[in-house]
């Protein structure tokens, strides 16, 4: 049932972000065919518009993630949402999979849209460019570079921890919409879930700070390896990269606590208009 649900959930929420991505797509394909053609002006607009595009993508992405989810289940089709011979925490699997998705990809079609810019841009600016790499190999910079294998290392950690950032964001917003959405928050759910939201973001945010900041727990990059310390990111001798960690956990945890308290309150307290 669950494979069910999220076809029907990819499919039903392609129509916010098939837009913006199509456009985005066609906007790469000018810039491609300006710079085949050598055509200055035309590179110039659509690389400009392949930028706003591409913010967009992002943009449209996440307003798009909590229009599907509140009309999908505090709409009118909540109607047929909560009748589905289904659990509603495996409604919400369906949902948040979907989500992170949908986030997933509009932050890469915004990555594609600026490696295209960035491309153009070097293009048209070579001999910048290879002056300056001469004069980065020329310092020595170039042998302070990680392997390759640590390259990829990072990424993927790197990958992981904006995934888990990306859940938690998903996670405030369907607790947010969810809570807007029972007794007599009703009366005015959009005020009071902005509210929420900003009361649940700034809070976190201050606690995972500051546990960043105390928490020894680190993720290091050196130039032969990557590795996980308890120390403090300003201790840690010997890497190109240190970075805090403790905070980022302590978000993903509580996205978690909000998502699994979603899960009850759609089963025992929503009240669909």
């Amino acid at each position: 049932m669950l494979g069910k649900l999220l076809k029907y959930e990819i499919k039903h929420s392609a129509r916010y972000t098939a837009t913006i991505y199509l456009a985005t797509l066609a906007f790469a394909a000018v810039s491609v065919i300006a710079l085949v053609f050598n055509s200055t002006w035309l590179g110039v607009m659509s690389c400009f518009m392949l930028y706003i595009a591409g913010v967009a993508s992002v943009i449209v992405t996440l307003v798009s993630v909590i229009k599907n989810f509140y009309d999908t289940l505090y709409g009118r089709q909540g109607y047929l949402t909560f009748t589905l011979p289904v659990k509603c925490s495996t409604v919400l699997i369906s949902k948040l999979i979907t989500s992170v998705i949908w986030i997933i990809v509009g932050f890469i079609v915004m990555g594609i849209t600026l490696l295209t810019v960035f491309l153009y841009a070097k293009e048209k600016s070579e001999s910048i460019f290879e002056s300056f790499l001469d004069s980065f190999l020329v310092s020595g910079l170039a042998e302070m570079l990680p392997s390759g294998l640590v390259i990829a290392e990072t990424l993927i950690m790197f990958a992981v921890l904006a995934l888990l950032t990306v859940i938690t964001y998903v996670g405030y917003v369907f607790f947010v919409v969810t809570v807007a959405n029972t007794g007599k928050f009703q009366s005015h759910p959009k005020l009071f879930g902005a509210l929420l939201f900003l009361g649940i973001f700034a809070g976190v945010n201050t606690v995972s700070n500051l546990l960043t900041e105390n928490i020894p727990l680190t993720f290091n990059v050196a130039t032969d390896r990557v590795f996980f310390a308890f120390a403090d990111m300003f201790s840690v001798e010997g890497t190109l990269l240190s970075y805090g960690i403790g905070g980022t956990i302590f978000s993903a945890i509580v996205a978690g606590g909000l998502l699994a308290l979603t899960g009850y309150i759609m089963e025992h307290k929503v009240n669909i208009k």
